[in-house]
């Protein structure tokens, strides 16, 4: 009995076996390994080659000594052209007599600005559409300068705002006139013109440029006029800077330009000097970004040694007028076209006409594209090639490649497959 059910059990096992054989050599017989692929879809992307480091920012610099009262009242902001013979601030004997002055000069811009808007009915414009965009456009101007920190934009960009906002209350009859707030302020006036506020002296600049309402003290530490000189041997950024004396009330940048002095690698270097593109500098731990640089000095005592670079800037607000020893990211080279895979770009040949009208075969570089269950080969231009991917000009210019149809956003691009040639039918 136990023999008759051992004997079962064996022949159902031989049965199971039989059939697993059978079924693995059907399963290899129908997969069809040489018409597998993988595929992506091309994307657009953009790439910077990028160089960060410690950067040192030289102007030409004079600083405005005053030798006497500190009470000062600037009349104009960090990063405002003035020229020579300008007024850069007033000098009053004591903080309240400053802070007074101040007021009377904001009360008279208020006052001066609800005056122009006391339109008479006759003006009234029914469609405020127009008014409504300007506040919109006046919005966003002032985020963007209080996210730029840029002081005198805060002002103009808010004052338009306000301005917008009381001509749309103006023109939907919310209000009549500004009569009852004009008498207010006027009466506020008043009261501070009657305490007597006035300067004691004026503070003039004799130089025209940029004005800065402080001195960092490393004005003097580089030479403006010998910085494109700068060798690895006499640059370093770690520069103690002089004591800034206690009459220094300013400086004037003045010239167009200004420059980014930094010290790179071999390697750097060598991306520096075979780039042909238009540079921009950003400052991470500032507000300062994409500032428009060209590279005016590359020197190095070899190829395998460091160097230092000097940028030229002519771009300046506020931030920038404050920028001293500051990290620095410089965006050499910029690319924006089609990203590929490495692992989908072969070679494959084309036909094409040469120069005595001959049609001949070329080998070129390319990808594999699926147009329904067809592969079709296609040339790329690469303009940038990484570790694992590269970015092909989805627009390639004349000459740049011999065929007449290139990757384009969207196809489903190869990556993955044996035995691929254009016109293969796969599953």
């Amino acid at each position: 009995m136990k023999q008759s059910i051992l004997k079962r059990i064996l022949f159902i096992a031989i049965i199971l076996l039989i059939l697993t054989y059978f079924g693995v050599t059907l399963f290899r017989g129908n997969l069809d390994t040489d018409k597998m692929i993988d595929t992506e879809i091309a994307a657009s992307y953009s790439y910077n080659d990028s160089i960060t480091a410690d950067a040192v920012v030289v102007r030409d610099e004079t600083l405005i000594e005053y030798d006497g009262s500190k009470v000062l009242y600037y009349t104009v902001n960090d990063g405002d052209i003035v020229s020579v013979g300008s007024d850069v601030a007033y000098v009053f004997s004591n903080e309240e007599d400053a802070l007074n002055y101040n007021r009377i000069r904001e009360l008279t811009e208020d006052i001066e600005t609800l005056e122009s808007l006391n339109v008479s009915d006759g003006n009234i414009q029914s469609d405020y559409s127009a008014v409504d965009k300007q506040i919109d456009q006046n919005l966003k101007n002032t985020i963007l300068a209080v996210n730029s920190n840029l002081p005198s934009e805060i002002n103009t960009s808010s004052d338009n705002l306000v301005y917008s906002i009381n001509q749309r209350k103006i023109i939907t009859g919310e209000i009549t006139n500004f009569d009852d707030q004009i008498a207010l302020l006027q009466s506020e006036l008043a009261e501070y013109e009657s305490l007597g506020t006035t300067y004691s002296d004026v503070i003039t600049t004799d130089k025209s440029g940029y004005f800065v309402s402080f001195a960092d003290g490393y004005e003097s530490k580089f030479d403006y006029t010998t910085i494109t000189d700068m060798t690895v041997d006499n640059f370093s950024i770690d520069v103690e800077p002089d004591t800034v004396s206690e009459n220094t009330i300013g400086k004037i940048v003045s010239g167009l330009n200004w420059y980014v002095v930094v010290k790179v690698s071999a390697d750097d270097a060598l991306l520096l000097s075979h780039s042909d593109k238009d540079m921009t500098v950003s400052f991470p731990e500032s507000t300062c970004n994409d500032i428009p640089a060209t590279l005016v000095a590359l020197n190095q005592a070899s190829k395998k040694s460091e160097a230092v670079a000097v940028f030229k800037c002519n771009y300046m607000n506020t931030p920038i007028s404050h920028l001293r020893t500051e990290s620095v990211k410089i965006d050499v080279n910029s690319y924006s076209g089609i990203r590929i895979s490495k692992d989908a770009v072969h070679f494959d040949y084309i036909n094409t006409i040469d120069s005595e009208g001959n049609e001949i075969s070329k080998n070129v570089q390319g990808v594999y594209v699926l147009i329904g269950s067809e592969l079709k080969f296609k040339e790329i231009d690469i303009l940038y090639s990484g570790t694992d991917f590269v970015i092909a000009n989805d627009n390639p210019p004349d000459g740049s490649i011999l065929s007449d149809e290139t990757v384009q956003l969207n196809d489903e691009i190869v990556i993955q497959g044996e035995e691929l040639y254009d016109g293969k039918i796969v599953k």
